[in-house]
């Protein structure tokens, strides 16, 4: 008999608890989704600043094609700092869903931010259309250049290819 008492209850102010707490919980997801991409910005910063520099030398006896080099290199710089930076995305990732599917969340920053964040990842996807044309064993030896498998100065690595 009590059940019969506690169920009507319960879909009366649940809802009201709910709508009252809306506002909290979009709050609680925006400072998150804020302190998010401040992660993520601080360790890209921390990935990009490396002392590690590619140089002619590094490559030459794979390739001193231009062509060849400049796919090369930007396919795994973006897989580097795409990498570095995985779990800080996850998480940015996972919380603009979250705000997307509220109601009351700014659409509009939302989509202002995610792309901003999201210009890496898809340069990562970008880089490997034209990685992935190169021939195998010409990727298989580039990949086993330790240096190209962990955060490298690009803007350095360019100025040696000048």
């Amino acid at each position: 008999m009590k059940t019969s008492y506690i169920l009507p209850l319960l879909c009366c102010f649940y809802p009201a608890s709910a709508i009252s707490q809306s506002p909290n919980i979009t709050n609680y997801l925006t400072i998150e989704y804020h302190n998010s991409i401040k992660a993520y910005d601080t360790k890209l910063e921390k990935c990009q600043q490396t002392v590690i520099v590619i140089t002619p030398d590094d490559v030459k006896h794979i390739s001193d094609d231009w062509n060849v080099l400049s796919s090369v290199l930007s396919y795994h710089y973006a897989k580097t700092q795409d990498l570095c930076t995985h779990d800080e995305l996850q998480r940015f990732t996972l919380l603009s869903a979250k705000l997307q599917a509220l109601k009351d969340s700014d659409k509009t920053m939302l989509d202002k931010y995610n792309q901003l964040i999201m210009a890496i990842p898809l340069t990562f996807e970008r880089t490997k259309a034209d990685y992935f044309i190169l021939p195998e064993d010409i990727r298989e030896q580039f990949s086993s250049l330790e240096k190209l498998n962990k955060p490298f100065n690009l803007m350095k690595t360019m100025e040696n290819f000048e």
